[in-house]
């Protein structure tokens, strides 16, 4: 361009060349949302997605699924299994494991629904059984009956039987005059409807009977049939037929009927009737002769061929004989109604009390001392009074000589020992004797007593309990019988097992449970509870045998004529000649201290009963061997004022009582009575004795 050319001036609106340059626009800023948003997938990356992710579900799905086949015992049945992923694929169904429901319905059964458990097997099968729904049966007869199925009544033949369980049953039938039938029958179910025609057979037969003479009547069990002669159905088994006409004998006999087996019975003749004579008399029970042959007691009925005459005599025990002829006409009925008179005889009673009441066969005859006439014939006396033992005997009046009777109570007490064994024997032929005690005594000894041990402290005691003690110690021979291996011993070659020695070497336990065993022999009941083989307690009421309490033993061994003896032969030392088995001379080479001026003659134990008994008849009390006592151990302080009646000891406690000396005792303080000493272990010195209460 050049110098003089224009320039045209771009200000100027009205140039009509404005197109021709560019115009400026206003500012806008720049789209900030636009700028910062990210990418954005498209329908069909969404879709691949989706369709990704669900086929690894099914993948994992059937990777994880187990097929799992129902069978059942039906046709085309529907059956649902619930779950989460639970597919039916045909006659399969594909499901994850755990426990599922499975319901299932088929025609003609019962719908069934339970749960069972998918485990991890690939294929599984599982058979269930449905249970079909009942049946129903119509049964057709000739003759009304009721149905049984398996022996319950359903119903009769003369409608439907419904909902019958399907399987195998037991049919039977039972109609009135028709033979009963039983029949095996399959109830299909699937409320199938089932038919079944039977036919009965008749359970009669025709029996013709004639007689003569005619027109007799004919009885069964169920009654009259009709007059001879009759043709008449009768239903089979045993019938009895009675045939009566007037002034006839009844024809009686038992006929075997077989069913639809028609029978003629031979023709029947007719006898004449028997005269009829009621015999009664006052009192009842005479017995009844004709012509001297026994024919019943009175009340009776006497059938007699008519045209003869008859002796009737009745007699009765304190009554005289009555005779009556009679002559019996046929078919007549006759009587004989007479009272008997009594042969009377008298008893003078006397009884002491004399205000006891008389009862004669049970009958109140007033005060028992006077004299009563009676029939001459057994009658029962009894004699009563209260605070008395009844006393009841047998007396026969005679009628010829006067009786006299005299009767003392005795008191309830009294009859009560009399009758009580005062003696009585053991299985093992042991003898124990009985003590009725009724004393009050110290039992103990005085603090002022030389000798005496601190467990001796003085106790009233009250005794009247009795009780049964042995006269001597058990043997090793009767101790064998429940222990059999039992040894007693020896004491440095002095032997203590002699049969007829005191067995020793005995724990409290063993004692107690021999006596428990020797209850058992004698079936008395036993004294000791035992648990678990232990004696854990015992019944002060039981009978059976026991050990003494110390309270029998000290008033067996110590009282006598109401005082306390301190040695079983006096008062001092030394013993007397022969009063027992102790530590003498002969034992002194086993003893520490021995009685220098005695001797025995055993150096160890002695056959019981050696030495005399006290004055209760009891042997070995004092010497040869200590005894076991129930009674626990225990120490009483002080003379209590009030008595203890019958004590058993302690109701528990660590150690059981010994009392008495034995042949390993020598001193002042063991030889005393009152000596008291304790253990639950066995000694060679200790044995017991067996005791009894007396109920």
């Amino acid at each position: 361009m050049t110098q003089q050319e224009e320039i045209p001036d771009i200000n100027n609106n009205n140039s009509d060349n404005t197109d021709d340059f560019i115009q400026p626009l206003d500012f806008q800023p720049a789209n900030l949302e636009a700028q910062t948003s990210g990418w954005k997938p498209s329908s069909l990356q969404i879709t691949l997605s989706v369709t990704f992710v669900i086929s690894i579900i099914i993948l994992g799905y059937l990777f994880s699924a187990k097929s799992l086949y129902i069978r059942t015992n039906t046709v085309e049945p529907t059956i649902s299994v619930d779950g989460l992923f639970t597919l039916a694929v045909g006659e399969r169904f594909l499901l994850l494991t755990g426990e599922h429901a499975v319901s299932i319905e088929a025609d003609g059964y019962h719908p069934y629904q339970d749960n069972i458990d998918v485990n991890s097997n690939d294929n599984q099968y599982h058979d269930i059984t449905l249970k079909p729904l009942p049946g129903h049966l119509t049964v057709s007869s000739n003759a009304l009956a009721q149905v049984f199925i398996d022996q319950k009544l359903a119903g009769d033949t003369s409608r439907r039987l419904d909902n019958i369980e399907a399987g195998e049953h037991q049919l039977s039938f039972s109609a009135d005059r028709y033979q009963s039938l039983t029949m095996p029958f399959d109830i299909e179910g699937r409320n199938t409807e089932q038919t079944l025609d039977i036919n009965l057979l008749p359970n009669w037969a025709d029996i013709t009977i004639n007689s003569t003479p005619s027109g007799a009547t004919v009885f069964t069990d169920d009654g009259a049939l009709g007059k001879t002669p009759l043709t008449t159905q009768l239903l089979a088994g045993k019938r009895n037929l009675t045939i009566k006409l007037p002034g006839h004998k009844p024809w009686r006999q038992s006929l075997r009927v077989t069913a639809q087996e028609a029978k003629t019975l031979p023709n029947i003749t007719l006898s004449k009737a028997d005269g009829l004579v009621e015999i009664i008399s006052k009192p009842s029970g005479a017995s009844v002769t004709v012509n001297g042959k026994f024919r019943g007691k009175t009340p009776v009925d006497v059938a007699l061929a008519p045209g003869n005459h008859y002796q009737f005599t009745l007699f009765k025990d304190g009554y005289q004989p009555l005779h009556q002829r009679l002559k019996i006409e046929s078919g007549k009925d006759a009587n004989i109604n007479v009272s008997l008179t009594p042969k009377l005889g008298k008893i003078s009673i006397i009884s002491n009390p004399k205000d006891a009441l008389l009862y004669v066969d049970g009958r109140l005859m007033g005060r028992a001392n006077q004299t009563i006439t009676l029939p001459t014939r057994k009658h029962t006396i009894r004699v009563s009074k209260d605070g008395y033992a009844d006393h009841t005997e047998t007396v026969l009046p005679s009628q010829n000589l006067a009786q006299k009777l005299s009767i003392k109570l005795l008191t309830n007490e009294e009859f009560k020992w009399k009758n009580i064994k005062s003696v009585v024997k053991t299985a093992s032929n042991q003898t124990l004797l009985l003590f009725k005690p009724d004393d009050t005594f110290a039992m103990g000894a005085s603090r002022r007593e030389q000798g005496r041990r601190a467990n001796e402290a003085q106790r009233n005691i009250k005794l009247d309990r009795p009780f049964y003690l042995s006269q001597r110690l058990v043997t090793n021979a009767e101790y064998r019988k429940f222990d059999r291996f039992h040894s007693s011993g020896h004491v440095k070659g002095n032997s203590l097992n002699g049969e007829r020695y005191p067995t020793v070497n005995v724990t409290w336990q063993k004692a107690a449970l021999y006596c428990n065993w020797l209850s058992e022999q004698d079936q008395l009941t036993p004294f000791y509870q035992v648990k678990a083989g232990v004696i854990s307690g015992f019944n002060n009421q039981a009978g059976g045998y026991r050990l003494p309490t110390e309270a029998e033993w000290a008033w067996s061994a110590r009282l006598k004529q109401g005082a306390m003896m301190k040695y079983s032969w006096g008062e001092r030392l030394p013993p007397n000649e022969n009063s027992g088995n102790f530590g003498d001379r002969q034992a002194a080479a086993l003893l520490g201290n021995i009685l220098m001026t005695y001797d025995d003659n055993f150096a160890v134990s002695s056959p019981v009963g050696k030495f005399p008994p006290n004055h209760r008849k009891l042997y070995d009390l004092s010497g040869n061997a200590a005894e076991w006592m129930n009674d626990y151990y225990g120490i009483k302080t002080g003379l209590s004022l009030k008595a203890e009646l019958n004590p058993m000891g302690p109701e528990q406690g660590d150690f059981h009582v010994i009392r008495g000396s034995s042949w390993a005792h020598a001193t002042m303080t063991d030889l005393r009575l009152s000596f008291r000493d304790y253990s639950n272990d066995a000694r060679n010195d200790v044995g017991f004795r067996i005791a009894r209460s007396s109920k």
